[in-house]
């Protein structure tokens, strides 16, 4: 199953990954209530701005950018399937 995602990052993240140069790097913060990974708002590029937002005006991000993507679910849990949700 395909699905868009859209990554919010510091543009020249965004750029070396959009270029080529370097692939994005998971990451492990303590907010990640997934575990590690590269996160990625499905089918909402607005959200992922306001998350790179979010983080510049906490000067975490020099120049918000957002980067999307064609993902490849694979093998996944998909928790919004009643069969998949715990009763």
């Amino acid at each position: 199953m395909l699905t868009i995602g859209y990554h919010g990052c510091p543009r020249e993240v965004g750029m070396r990954a959009i270029l080529k140069q370097e692939g994005l790097e998971p990451q492990n913060k303590a907010y990640h209530w997934l575990g590690d990974g590269i996160y990625f708002w499905e089918n909402d590029p607005h959200r992922a701005l306001e998350w790179a937002q979010e983080k510049a005006s906490r000067d975490e991000v020099k120049e918000p950018f957002v980067i999307g993507a064609i993902i490849d679910l694979g093998r996944c849990l998909d928790i919004n399937l009643r069969e998949n949700q715990n009763p």
